[in-house]
């Protein structure tokens, strides 16, 4: 899923790009992690959160510090061992 480009529009309408630098599952969750095209190293964590379309998601940030953290650390572990 490394360097897929996805267009999301934030609260206030701004598009923001993003590339999927991967996607963790927990439990019976997706969570993608991303980097925003106007940084170069803090990353975003966002729920995947399917939607009654078959292909269709949404895209809701994590604001949970514990489960980002959690996810970031998961990613980090994920990409080392690569």
């Amino acid at each position: 899923m490394n360097d897929e480009m996805i267009e999301l529009t934030d609260d206030e309408g701004k598009k923001v790009q993003y590339e999927i630098l991967d996607v963790i599952y927990r439990d019976d969750d997706e969570f993608a992690v991303m980097l925003p095209e106007d940084s170069e190293d803090e990353v975003v964590i966002f729920k995947i959160i399917p939607l009654a379309t078959e292909d269709e998601v949404e895209y809701e940030e994590v604001t949970d510090e514990e489960l980002a953290d959690d996810i970031f650390n998961e990613f980090i572990k994920r990409t080392e061992a690569e």
